[in-house]
């Protein structure tokens, strides 16, 4: 149940999240790798996979679709997950020796 302060505002909103020991153990050592305790650690976590709070967008540039170099690209402020290039850089690699051997074969 959120809690709320004086002023009306919402302040905080607690869950519980039942993990295995391993896994609670791993966020454990983690969060204190980053000198933090686990619950900021996790909130940290949670706060990066979620999509830009609609009072954080002022409509600044730097975010959503822009023109860029004659194709329109879309800034979210945040770099992609290293996964994410990584995939697409296999993917194209992949695609560019295919087409390669594809020719000689």
């Amino acid at each position: 149940m959120p809690h709320l302060n004086l002023g009306g505002k919402l302040e905080k909103s607690f869950m519980t999240l039942d993990v295995k020991p391993e896994i609670a153990a791993a966020l454990e050592a983690l969060a204190s790798a980053k000198g933090l305790s686990v619950e900021d650690y996790l909130e940290q976590l949670v706060e990066n996979q979620l999509p830009v709070k609609a009072e954080d967008d002022d409509g600044s540039e730097g975010s959503g679709m822009v023109w860029e170099n004659g194709l329109f690209v879309y800034r979210t402020g945040r770099p992609l997950p290293l996964r994410v290039v990584d995939d697409a850089i296999r993917q194209v690699r992949e695609e560019r020796a295919q087409h390669i051997l594809g020719k000689h074969s």
